[in-house]
């Protein structure tokens, strides 16, 4: 009140000043006045009483002729009404600012162009944001307003993750979180999360949240209060994709309470929706109409009345998503045509690929369970296809692997849905939900010399590590430290629009493939807890029901620690207490999942999914001495089958060049080098010492790569698995610029045939890796292997492949000639053949 006192005297002081000063000058001080007045009555009283001042304001500066002060006048109205929530009039009081710019200081300028993008956002028209952002950007880095330019750069990226264009986003914050200013961060880690929620890299998200809110934890103030309510908001919709449905419903709770104290009525009800989410998730576990009729029906009501608050308020997107809810919510009741209608009352397209994929998976649910299994197979097809296009933008086999996430529970359902039409149809379901990442264009990565050198003084750190083992902690501090730098940095990189896109194959044509080279396939997949295959046997399709899934993943799980404690070839007494558990776990594997298929072809692919990867086969009776390749899918396979014609260099064509690496520290790979280099003869060459530079430069050229070094699987971060060379460790994610070409690559090191999985069955690893990026076959242990039994299995590989095996045949006559412990070493990919 006091403020509106001050003004209203000041308009009467000027009105009496008469010939104290000149009068165009009392006409813009009356003006500029009105104008603070006005915003000072729209707090007090409201929109109506503002209008009246500015009504004011205009006529002065109309009699003035100043279009610029017109324009000046129009800007403030537009701020009063953006706050009152007149977005039309508001985006008309700030287009007649931008055309009127000259009459703004150069700051000025740059708060035009920021309110312009925040409306922009506000409206639904995030290329128009992005727009304005950028001129912002520009105009506060070309004026040295640092902290402008910030909030203008952030906000830029923040529009490019709207447009879908995650790559850029998470680009352009990262420019803008290298500029130096006194503003929060806590903002700026806030969107970001959202980014890497949209990426599918929950685990980084959940851990930028947690920082984010712990930065503000304390701080007094309403605008605190709110940034801790959007902090657990977003944490309720993480742990609701990582599956964590008790910890998401407390989150969102936390966050509508904090909502409703504040009186922020929109943002409530978005938690609300959080919560309504996390319910329904579990409902969808529970699969029990018994359990989930009531409380789909209940959940309905709740979603219904969101409806309807987001609808008074103007909120088109939380309306449609809590439709979307609702409808959910009935398909669970059984009341499908509640739920057609409530899709059918959406208003607007989903607004991130994310809610465009939950909106077909719904959709795809009633129309399948009101039986038109048709255009329910037809809707998941078209979502899987779009999931494959926004995987694409990604030149980063991280967040091209993590996004498939948000396709996870349609692809189960697409699997249910294919059960019921027979085997081929299973097999192409599976086919469409696996093979995105081989059916995609190459990485095209642009060079990048930052990545670059951050890589290089990773690889010096964790040199020092083992050389300085007085300083572990620093060091992996400082490590950590770079790898988080580089995952972002990769995160950021946007595919080449000229990037290479594979030819396309189909299934039938890859049956042939399997057909020519006299193989089986047998593919396992989980679904509603059991174990299940799809087997192209002697080319003919079957599907079984194996066992459940719990009881297959113990199995694996044993088998896999068994065969650790095996490697090691000092277990004294415990020798055949240990060899017994690993040989029985085996056989039931084998009793269970093999024999079924009664398979009687020379060869076998084979298509796991993770509860049953990383496992020794070949100890597996029914596959001793069978030539077996780990595929990830059937037409992945024979893409990279080496009798194909067209994939590549026909057989007997192919450089015959041979590149051996070989590591330090280990006392039989000098040995194992030397031999595998005359078995090749002139073709081969030894690179000692072994430096990394060349062993890239080695794997994105055509022939034969062996490494014989130390290796190391990195299970939470899988792009920094590698094998230890003279100068430092060689990362997975170091060969993403280059590309791989190398016909076949031999591992031979510990663990790196290992994989870490993410929702879709999509995985990552050194030799998984080094498969994605193009090469034919990897040959690589799945657990440590001692230095002498890898030397002589390795050796008897080379030698059979110089005769002309193919690597699978090649690596199980190794194996059978060696310790059984040499079973680690798988076929991975598809068949070379020299």
């Amino acid at each position: 009140m006091e403020a509106q006192r001050a003004l209203q005297a000041a308009l009467e002081a000027i009105d009496r000043a008469g010939d104290a000063a000149p009068e165009r000058d009392l006409l813009v001080l009356r003006c500029k006045t009105l104008v603070t007045l006005a915003l000072t009555e729209f707090l007090l009283h409201g929109l109506e009483a503002a209008e009246q001042r500015f009504a004011e304001a205009s006529q002065v500066a109309q009699l003035l002729g100043d279009p610029d002060l017109g324009a000046r006048i129009d800007y403030q109205r537009a701020n009063v009404h953006g706050r009152a929530g007149d977005l039309a009039a508001a985006s008309a009081g700030i287009e007649s600012a931008v055309r009127h710019l000259s009459g703004f200081t150069p700051v000025e300028q740059c708060s035009v162009f920021l309110s312009r993008g925040m409306l922009a956002m506000e409206t639904g028209d995030p290329g128009r944001a992005l727009e304005s952002f950028h001129e912002a950007a520009t105009l506060s880095e070309d004026n040295g307003f640092v902290a402008q330019a910030q909030m203008a750069r952030h906000n830029e990226g923040y529009a490019r993750y709207l447009l879908g264009d995650l790559p850029g986003a998470l680009a352009t914050m990262a420019a803008a979180a290298e500029l130096e200013t006194d503003f929060s961060s806590a903002p700026t880690v806030l969107d970001r999360a959202r980014v890497l929620l949209e990426a599918g890299l929950i685990s980084e998200a959940v851990d930028a949240l947690h920082v984010g809110a712990e930065s503000i934890a304390g701080e007094p103030g309403d605008g605190q209060d709110q940034l801790r309510a959007e902090f657990d908001l977003e944490l309720a919709r993480a742990e609701q994709l990582r599956g964590c449905h008790d910890l998401a419903s407390e989150a969102a709770e936390r966050s509508r309470s904090a909502f409703t104290r504040l009186g922020a009525t929109a943002w409530a009800g978005r938690a609300s929706l959080a919560g309504l989410l996390a319910d329904l998730d579990r409902q969808g576990h529970q699969r029990d109409s018994t359990r989930t009729g009531p409380a789909g029906r209940a959940t309905a009501r709740q979603a219904d009345e969101l409806v309807d608050t987001a609808t008074a308020l103007g909120d088109r997107r939380l309306a449609d998503n809590a439709r979307v809810a609702a409808a959910a919510a009935l398909f669970f009741a059984g009341d499908l045509a509640g739920a057609r209608q409530r899709l059918g009352e959406r208003t607007s397209p989903p607004a991130s690929l994310s809610d465009e994929l939950n909106v077909a998976g719904v959709t795809a649910a009633v129309e399948a369970a009101a039986g038109d299994t048709t255009r329910a197979r037809r809707l998941l097809a078209s979502a899987a296809r779009r999931l494959e296009a926004g995987q694409q933008g990604s030149a980063s086999l991280d967040v091209r692997t993590a996004r498939a996430v948000h396709g996870a529970w349609l692809s189960g359902l697409d699997l249910r849905l294919a059960l019921g039409h027979g085997a081929p149809a299973v097999l192409a379901t599976l086919e469409r939900w696996r093979s995105a990442m081989d059916r995609m264009p190459s990485l095209g990565r642009p060079a990048d010399e930052e990545l670059a050198r951050l890589t290089e003084r990773l690889r010096l750190v964790r040199a020092r590590i083992h050389a300085e083992p007085d300083r572990p902690l620093d060091l992996q501090r400082e490590a950590d430290h770079l790898q988080r730098l580089i995952r972002a940095r990769d995160w950021a990189l946007t595919a080449a629009a000229e990037a290479a896109t594979p030819a396309p194959i189909r299934i039938r044509e890859a049956r042939q493939v399997l057909a020519d080279a006299d193989r089986d396939l047998v593919w396992l997949f989980a679904l509603d807890d059991r174990l299940r295959g799809i087997g192209i046997i002697r080319g003919r399709a079957i599907l079984l029901d194996l066992m459940p899934l719990r009881q297959a993943a113990e199995l694996a799980q044993r088998i896999r620690a068994d065969l650790r404690a095996a490697a090691t070839q000092r277990l004294g007494a415990l020798e055949p207490v240990v060899w017994a558990s690993l040989c029985g776990a085996a056989g039931v594997l084998d009793e269970a999942v093999i024999r079924p298929w009664r398979s009687n072809a020379p060869g076998l692919v084979l298509v796991t999914c993770h509860e049953v990867s990383a496992l020794p086969w070949a100890l597996l009776p029914s596959l001793a001495g069978r030539p077996l390749t780990i595929a990830r899918t059937l037409t992945a396979y024979a893409r990279r089958d080496g009798s194909r014609e067209g994939g590549g260099e026909a057989a007997g064509q192919r450089s015959r060049s041979v590149h051996i690496s070989v590591g330090p520290a280990l006392a039989r790979a000098g040995a194992e080098a030397e031999a595998i280099a005359a078995t090749w003869g002139a073709d081969a060459a030894v690179v000692a010492p072994s430096r990394a530079r060349r062993l890239v430069e080695a794997l994105a050229a055509p022939g034969v790569v062996h490494v014989a070094a130390h290796g190391t699987h990195e299970v939470q971060s899988p792009l920094f698995s590698s094998v230890a060379l003279h100068d430092g460790p060689v990362f997975a994610h170091e060969l993403q610029p280059t590309g791989v070409r190398a016909d076949h690559v031999v591992l031979s090191a510990c663990d790196v045939g290992s994989a870490s999985f993410r929702p879709g069955e999509e995985s990552l690893g050194l030799a998984a890796s080094v498969i994605s990026l193009g090469a034919r076959s990897v040959v690589a242990a799945v657990s440590p292997i001692p230095d002498d039994v890898a030397a002589d299995a390795m050796v008897a590989h080379h030698a059979a492949l110089a005769r002309g095996r193919s690597s699978d045949e090649a690596l199980a006559e190794a194996v059978s000639k060696t310790d059984p412990v040499a079973a680690a070493f798988l076929n991975l990919g598809g068949r070379f053949v020299p």
